[in-house]
């Protein structure tokens, strides 16, 4: 029941004609797209910030020596902006405009990735050493820049109404 010798094996014939079968692909090629980016809005899943909304700023997809799996360093929202109305004051308004920002190294599987993302530049203020090192001064600084970004980013969101949906809280 095998097929004759003279017909060619559609695999070896695809090959020839350049085209890839993906039985020959490499490992490499197979890979699905990455859509993990800095910038990109994430939800966490796990831990004491699970519902919360973060930003990525660092991915590390082949791990590091401490952590050997893929994961990523992401700045987000530990206590969200409140609700503010026209007839507020200005002082009312500050205040209730306020956010309490978080700072965290998360594993891949522990996030779930929205179609959203927030142009912030957060590279230069939260580095891995940061993150990772012991150093609490440090981390309480970075967290500083961070809710200073983020207010900034937040009030213009209020003027323009863009990135809204990323400084309300998570509803579920």
């Amino acid at each position: 029941a095998r097929a004759p010798p003279s017909r060619a094996c559609p695999a070896r014939e695809r090959r020839s004609r350049g085209v890839r079968c993906w039985r020959t692909m490499s490992s490499s090629e197979k890979k699905s797209p990455k859509f993990l980016k800095a910038g990109k809005i994430v939800l966490l899943l796990n831990g004491r910030m699970a519902g919360k909304k973060a930003v990525i700023v660092k991915t590390l997809d082949e791990g590091t020596p401490d952590r050997p799996y893929g994961h990523c360093i992401v700045a987000g929202i530990q206590k969200y902006p409140l609700k503010i109305t026209k007839s507020m004051s200005e002082k009312k308004i500050a205040k209730r405009s306020r956010i309490k920002p978080f700072i965290k190294c998360v594993n891949y599987n522990h996030l779930m990735p929205t179609r959203y993302s927030l142009d912030i530049e957060l590279k230069s203020v939260v580095t891995t050493d940061i993150v990772a090192g012991s150093n609490p001064t440090a981390r309480s600084n970075c967290r500083k820049d961070v809710k200073k970004l983020l207010e900034d980013k937040y009030n213009t969101c209020v003027k323009t109404g863009k990135n809204k949906w990323f400084f309300q809280k998570l509803r579920f």
